[in-house]
């Protein structure tokens, strides 16, 4: 059997036309700006050791241009301007705010258009010394990243682990806002109820949290670090069942902040030794805290309660969700591999998806792809896209998926030049080749040739 294909991207390439727009002068004093508060953000603290973020080059779409920041050798779409190299359009690398290779070098990225770019430089400027700091990982501590692959089987249907896990968040939100006295004893009790949780779990879903905490958590520490936050927003009563990724960009901070606190030193341990995890590291360092400071019974009693109602209530949104997406109105196409040939993730946003009955629902972007074909949808103005796949094995996605089912905004167009077969549509490109193609109202359905 192929080999699982492990690609998960939260970027994908897309194309904004720049003619008859605002030129690239009008909008240089934004991105200017925001590249100067990330220097004087950096130069204000020692954010992370070894961690020089004046290095880092920056890429920053403001609408309708790219401007690239401290880049040795800007490619050749750039024009540098006094110093500042940009380019019309935004490129096909910067379409999130995270971290790309352009030129050939890693890169942080950053979107500050539209309403994001109404957002005060001073935060956008701490998000790109989020993204730049994953240009740092990356370089240094590669391991620091979760396997998104087990994320999609990652066990939120088990009330027993939702309850420890609220439990946890508790703690921790708590500790965050206790005073020393009593800082040390929430936190032993947030990592006996870590222990307790991960001890029922499989270790890849143990290795994901910790994972994603050094990669997502660690950077969100940084970039509040960044404006002279020493701590973080655990919501009460914990984060929505299915939230465990977005989970992280707090619990990772947060552990980060108790560290702070139990364990001086800390972040040096790390850069010597990056096979080490915050939660681990914070479970030691308070140990012995001494005392009692269990949570009122009834506040248990409760989180009992709302985690059993919660993962029933799970069970009949995913099969709402999917009756929705069955009676969205549109154009349907349909892709129906043969069977030992399935069609392969090659790129998808791990924080716009989601698990319903019979498939996994993806918005915003999605390819997929096998030795005869490849489909890429993703949004863009006037294009919000919904695609489901269905899965060839255990996996929901990577033992390959068995068909999968677009909903387009308008007729697809189909051309046909011998074997191959091309589909475009707003957002969408589809290749085919050893392909039959079968058009029927509102419906066009891919089928490989028996």
């Amino acid at each position: 059997m192929r080999r699982t294909i492990f690609l998960l991207c939260v970027l994908w390439p897309t194309t904004v036309g720049a003619q008859g727009r605002q030129s690239p002068l009008n909008q240089r004093p934004r991105a200017v700006s925001i590249n100067a508060e990330f220097l004087r953000l950096a130069s204000l603290t020692a954010l992370w050791p070894g961690y020089r973020p004046e290095g880092i080059p920056l890429a920053v779409f403001t609408g309708d241009h790219t401007y690239l920041f401290r880049h040795p050798s800007p490619p050749p779409e750039f024009t540098t301007v006094d110093g500042v190299a940009s380019m019309p359009g935004r490129h096909p690398a910067v379409t999130a705010n995270s971290s790309a290779t352009i030129g050939g070098i890693g890169t942080a990225t950053l979107l500050a258009d539209g309403v994001r770019g109404a957002l005060p430089v001073t935060d956008q400027a701490a998000v790109a010394l989020h993204e730049a700091f994953h240009v740092f990982q990356r370089t240094v501590h590669s391991s620091w990243a979760g396997n998104e692959g087990d994320l999609f089987t990652y066990p939120v249907e088990r009330p027993d682990l939702l309850r420890l896990r609220r439990e946890e968040s508790e703690y921790l939100r708590r500790a965050l806002a206790a005073a020393a006295s009593a800082k040390r004893c929430l936190t032993r009790m947030a990592m006996m109820r870590r222990a307790e949780r991960f001890t029922a779990m499989d270790a890849a879903h143990v290795a994901y949290e910790r994972n994603s905490e050094m990669n997502e958590g660690l950077a969100t520490y940084v970039q509040l670090r960044a404006v002279a936050k020493r701590s973080v927003e655990i919501p009460m009563g914990d984060f929505p069942t299915t939230a465990v990724r977005r989970r992280v960009y707090a619990t990772g901070p947060a552990l980060a902040f108790l560290l702070d606190a139990a364990r001086p030193g800390w972040r040096e341990e790390l850069e010597r030794n990056d096979s080490l995890r915050l939660d681990p590291m914070l479970a030691q360092a308070v140990a012995d805290a001494p005392g009692r400071c269990d949570l009122p019974a009834g506040v248990t009693a409760r989180m009992a309660r709302t985690a059993t109602a919660d993962v029933r209530r799970l069970a009949a949104e995913r099969i709402s969700a999917r009756l929705a997406f069955d009676r969205l109105a549109g154009w349907r196409l349909v892709i129906e591999p043969a069977i030992g040939a399935p069609l392969w993730p090659q790129g998808f946003d791990p924080l716009n998806i989601a698990q319903v009955a019979g498939g996994t629902l993806h918005h915003r972007m999605l390819k997929l792809g096998n030795d005869s074909l490849s489909i890429s949808m993703v949004d863009g103005e006037g294009v919000d896209f919904e695609a489901l796949t269905e899965a060839a094995g255990a996996h929901p996605l990577f033992n390959g998926i068995r068909r999968a089912e677009f909903v387009l905004p308008s007729q697809p167009m189909i051309t046909r030049e011998g074997s191959v077969v091309t589909i475009s549509a707003p957002g969408l490109q589809g290749r085919f080749a050893g392909m039959e193609v079968v058009e029927a109202p509102n419906r066009v359905v891919v089928r490989i040739r028996r």
